[in-house]
């Protein structure tokens, strides 16, 4: 029972019509969801996914979702599946307005002031509105993970949480069939990448994604790894935890994520900038060292101001 109190435990709040919503918005253009949100709404994504992320943090002692529920009954057996608590808001007002996001922050912050085993909280939404509770949840000592969807999600909301991760990430990569098609998961729903709309049409031609709205590519990332080798290898000799180069750069950029962009591993990650990065050993998960390139730098720069200067 000891060893069962020292897992992390967590709580999910998902803002369940801010993402559905994203995903309607995604598929059939901006606006969508609002113009029709009066009426019994299609199955646009599956929760198992988010579950399962926050189930790899912890063991889930709450999960929440917010939404106005009698429009939602497709989704009714995946929720049931999953063991969540729906809490019924009404719209209110005359644009309809649900609430939700107030409701959900009173709720996640006495969650966390009531219950002192709650390690982690999980928040569902793409709303940067959240910001605040973010920042509340980690005053109070708590790991904050954000999940949302791939260009729609806050850039500020992403730089606010510990980690982030994009749903399109979290969802398992489908078999490949004998012919080389990909076939259909079981229970996914059928619906077009947020990255298209309905026509065919790129997302990036017809809306550009916001910056840091979605996982930061090799480009961005190799100076923030640059960076975090030189600050650790200042602190330990130049040998480094594998461990913490990555925790430093989700420190950073909480959106990174290596398997989103091809790597099975950190370790391959870091593979992929021999250039930066050595292997030391792989003793404890492994340690690495900074390849300086400060000495080619200089020398190179000593050269320019050795040469001659041109006769005027």
């Amino acid at each position: 029972m000891a060893l069962r109190d020292e897992v992390p435990k967590v709580g999910i709040y998902i803002d369940f019509e801010n993402l559905h919503a994203t995903f309607a918005d995604a598929q059939f253009g901006d606006g969508s969801y609002r113009d029709n949100r009066m009426s019994v709404q299609p199955m646009f994504f599956d929760i198992a996914p988010i579950l399962h992320y926050a189930a790899s943090l912890g063991d889930i002692v709450i999960c929440k979702a917010y939404a106005n529920w009698q429009f939602f009954s497709n989704y009714r057996h995946v929720l049931n599946e999953g063991s969540v608590d729906l809490i019924q808001l009404f719209p209110r007002g005359a644009n309809m307005k649900n609430s939700a996001d107030i409701r959900l922050a009173l709720d996640c912050l006495s969650d966390v002031h009531s219950h002192d085993h709650l390690s982690h909280v999980v928040i569902v939404s793409c709303d940067s509105d959240f910001i605040p509770l973010v920042q509340r949840v980690k005053q109070a000592g708590r790991f904050v993970a954000g999940v949302g969807v791939t260009g729609r999600s806050g850039r500020f909301l992403v730089s606010a949480c510990n980690e982030y991760k994009f749903y399109e990430n979290l969802i398992p990569a489908a078999p490949t069939s004998t012919d080389g098609s990909v076939a259909a998961q079981p229970g996914t729903p059928a619906v077009t990448p947020p990255s298209e709309t309905s026509g065919g049409e790129s997302r990036s031609e017809a809306t550009a994604a916001e910056p840091g709205s979605s996982t930061p590519s090799l480009v961005e990332l190799e100076p923030v790894l640059l960076e975090v080798m030189r600050q650790l290898a200042e602190r330990e000799d130049n040998y480094i935890f594998c461990g913490k180069v990555k925790l430093g750069i989700k420190r950073r950029l909480p959106a990174f994520d290596e398997q989103a962009l091809g790597f099975t591993s950190f370790k391959q990650f870091l593979q992929r900038f021999p250039e930066l990065v050595t292997f030391v050993d792989h003793d404890g998960g492994g340690h690495v060292a900074l390849v300086e390139p400060a000495a080619t730098g200089e020398s190179a720069t000593q050269d320019l101001f050795s040469q001659p200067k041109p006769e005027q």
